[in-house]
């Protein structure tokens, strides 16, 4: 049991590594090609903290753990909603753009909405010759919310939020190409190596101690990939740049939510068992509680008060799931 928890715990530490020296060698070769900054931050940036689930999914499908897939995409969901957003607003309180109140939550409410659609139509999301497009449904609807996302900020590309994604990029060292294949090396083994650890040895303490994989992937699994976000949001929140850690938590919920169990689902078919039901309605009533606290609010803030109030619940959530 130690030994499998020490693994666990280096296969976070690989991820989270492998994930940063990733982002970083393919941030230098879009930056050696000229392509625009914003769309750097946007894409490369944003999808570069998901990629420990992402390869955690392609692993969990290969060896067709469903319920470990599916709960690491709803756990990780509620995990940045309660415990990434609720531990930045007790370093600094934080202020939501309105955009993401008023656009963007209510996007992820929709793609919950098609997740719970999607995987009770017959039980589950299975992805052969007559059931493909459930998977590519989901697939299509992060591939058109990356495509409003970068429309709108071209639309505002004098805001804040813009601006401090373009002074974050040009900060970014510059490497030579030789350093740029060796992280991308160091990352994809990093990557590879820490979705196997992980993966397999949660699965040899859940049957140890004779616990679901649906549990360990909503918990264990879903708070170890959510690290990078947790750190991202507290050095946000000391530089002052919550804009960028809610716009980065609600992308990842979206990538977590469509992208994640759509490319497991046509890697290998995904049983959707009926207790992701209320995972998932959980999850849409937790989204909703954040839209009304900020809304209720004057100052559309999420302070210390309201920060320890979402870790508070975030408790009672895996209280409830143990």
């Amino acid at each position: 049991m130690i030994l499998e928890i020490v693994f666990i715990i280096l296969g976070f530490l690989f991820l989270i590594k492998g994930a940063d020296f990733l982002v970083k060698s393919a941030t230098s070769i879009a930056k050696k090609f000229g392509l625009s900054e914003m769309l750097i931050g946007l894409t490369i940036v944003a999808i570069g903290t998901s990629l420990p689930e992402i390869f955690i999914t392609l692993t969990s499908a290969l060896e067709g753990h469903s319920d470990l897939i599916i709960g690491n995409a709803i756990g990780s969901c509620i995990c940045n909603f309660l415990l990434v957003i609720g531990i930045t607003s007790l370093v600094k309180p934080i202020k939501l753009d309105k955009r993401i109140v008023k656009i963007h939550l209510p996007i992820v409410i929709l793609a919950m909405v098609l997740l719970l659609f999607l995987g009770n139509i017959n039980k589950f999301i299975e992805i052969q010759t007559n059931a493909r497009w459930q998977g590519i449904a989901l697939i299509v609807y992060t591939v058109l919310y990356i495509l409003y996302t970068i429309y709108e900020e071209k639309k505002a590309k004098n805001t804040k939020i813009v601006k401090e994604i373009r002074d974050e990029v040009e900060s970014m060292e510059l490497y030579s190409s030789y350093k740029i294949i060796i992280y991308m090396i160091l990352g994809i083994l990093g990557l590879k190596f820490g979705s196997d650890f992980v993966v397999d040895n949660s699965i040899l303490i859940a049957r140890e101690l004779g616990l679901s994989e649906r549990f360990i992937g909503m918990t264990i699994v879903a708070i170890g990939t959510s690290l990078p976000e947790i750190i991202t949001g507290i050095v946000a929140a000391r530089k002052d740049e919550s804009d960028l850690l809610l716009g980065n938590v609600t992308g990842s919920n979206i990538l977590n939510l469509c992208l994640l169990i759509g490319l497991g689902a046509i890697v290998n078919p995904l049983i959707f068992a009926t207790n992701f039901n209320n995972s998932l309605i959980i999850l849409i009533i937790i989204t909703i509680l954040l839209q009304l606290m900020v809304t209720i609010n004057k100052r559309s803030e999420l302070d210390r008060k309201r920060g320890f109030l979402l870790v508070m619940l975030y408790m009672m959530y895996i209280l409830i799931m143990i």
